[in-house]
This record gives C-alpha cells, structure tokens and sequence, in this order.
C-alpha cells in the first residue's frame, strides 16, 4: 500500500511496518527533528522522511505537528508516578530529581531547550504544558509529599514541607541545562541534596 506520496509505509528498503514498529520510529524521528533543527523548523515532511515513511503515514495518527510532538514527548518522559518512595527522604530526593534529570538525557536536553525558546515567544507554550504535566508538576507533588511525611515524622523541620522549598532542587537542575547543558553529572544532583536540601530542611 502506497500513501499520498506514492511511499509505502516501510520507506523505500520494501519492508513494510505496520503498528508499535512504524509508531516508534515516527515518534524517534520526531524527538531527533526537535534535537536538531528545533520545534520551529519541524515538519511533518522532515519527520516522514526521517522515520523513512509518506506524510500520510503521519496524518493517519496525527492531525498536526503539535499532536505529534506532544505524542514523541510523552512516549519519552520518565513517570514520576512509578518512583517508590523509601521514606528517606535524602534517598527519595535523589530518585525524584534523578526522574527530572532522566527527563533531559532521554531526550538530549530537547525538551528544556524548545521550553526556553517558546518562553522568548509566548509563555506556557505548548511544550511548556506538556513537560509540566508530565514530569515537573507530578516530581514537585511527590517532592512536597516526601517533605511533609518527614515533618510529621519529626526528621525534617517543621515548616520544611512548602511549597517553595519543593521547587528548590528542580529549578536548580533546569538552571544547569539551560546554562551548562543537559548533560546534568551525578555529582552536581547529589550536591543538591546533600549541600542545599538536606541543610534546608533537616531537623
């Protein structure tokens, strides 16, 4: 079967793919077109031909470039939700910021450079929705939850649980991305916690 640009499904090798095999390269050329020429310059012709498919292939999926990037991102975000909490909260520090920083590495830093660039055009962008929903609102939820459960153990000082507190170590990893790049080193995320957090909040 041939789409609209007379290109079989499977690219021109003849080999046709079908399902999760199509969807996943689609999906992988899409975060590479983010990679390397941005969201601005993606197009659903450049991921066509990158994923080795016709254009129709995509719009059988997707109705535009916005659903497929929101599509690509979501497949490769981390869950916050899947992280199970020690009770300690040194350790529960390190795995939900760990969640933000695998966030950056399993997307190259795609997804916090297309932030910074729409934040220039128009905040809460579309991309800003997207990674907020999906990492960094869940990670500061599950961050004030490990906050307020050593509070109430009497670990961690009273007043430590705010909100304000729980935005200190991912606003200091994007910070690093932004600046450094989005390669984030193991030893700047445990300084996080083991410099400023545990300090911070330790009773």
């Amino acid at each position: 079967m041939t789409d609209v640009n007379g290109q079989a499904d499977g690219g021109s090798s003849g080999t046709r793919r079908r399902g999760k095999v199509l969807e996943d390269a689609i999906l992988a050329a899409t975060l590479e077109q983010l990679r390397t020429v941005g969201y601005a310059g993606l197009s659903m012709e450049g991921v066509a031909a990158g994923a080795g498919t016709g254009k129709a292939a995509l719009y059988r999926r997707w109705s535009n470039r916005e659903e497929l990037v929101t599509s690509a991102l979501s497949s490769a975000l981390p869950d916050p939700s899947a992280i199970v909490l020690s009770g300690d909260a040194r350790d529960d520090f390190l795995a939900l910021l760990g969640c933000v920083r695998d966030a950056i590495a399993v997307t190259h830093g795609t997804v916090f450079q297309v932030v910074r660039s729409e934040a220039a055009e128009a905040a809460g962008g579309m991309m800003h929705v997207v990674v907020g929903q999906r990492v960094m609102d869940p990670c500061h939820e599950r961050i004030v939850e490990v906050l307020r459960a050593g509070v109430g153990r009497g670990r961690l000082r009273p007043g430590a649980d705010s909100e304000m507190v729980a935005t200190v170590g991912p606003a200091m990893i994007v910070h690093y991305v932004v600046h450094q790049g989005p390669t984030v080193p193991d030893d700047y995320l445990g300084s996080i916690v083991d410099d400023i957090l545990m300090p911070l909040v330790k009773a």
